[in-house]
């Protein structure tokens, strides 16, 4: 009956592939532990198939998600690091960030060069 329902709108093959593929944040996983080097937001939504500029804020959203995720399925094994943010003008490191985000200005010079962070997974 279920199975039914999902063909309705397609045929069987369609929903059954439907369900196989992965979703963003498997993407996300995915790429950071297949990548040779640690990985901007940006890259990762490109990687992925998002909006290199507008996925930005969601790939940090899926970030906070992922680092749960990895200690639930990996017991500890893969563990999700950030390089912290720096400003490119006077070298200062936003290390005290509790989320992952790229801060808009330097608290110690105002500029607005940051570098920001990058991510990897370490199994």
């Amino acid at each position: 009956m279920f199975l039914e329902t999902i063909c309705i709108k397609k045929t069987w093959p369609e929903a059954f592939e439907m369900s196989l593929e992965e979703t963003i944040r498997e993407k996300i996983i995915r790429v950071l532990m297949e990548s040779r080097r640690p990985l901007t937001a940006r890259e990762i939504a490109e990687a992925v198939g998002l909006d290199p500029y507008r996925g930005e804020a969601e790939v940090y959203e899926h970030l906070r998600h992922i680092a749960k995720t990895l200690r639930r399925r990996y017991g500890g094994r893969a563990v999700l690091y950030m390089i912290p943010p720096r400003c490119k003008d006077c070298g200062y490191v936003f290390k005290d960030l509790r989320e992952p985000r790229k801060p808009s200005r330097c608290p110690r010079c105002k500029s607005q060069r940051i570098e920001p962070p990058k991510f990897y997974i370490e199994t």
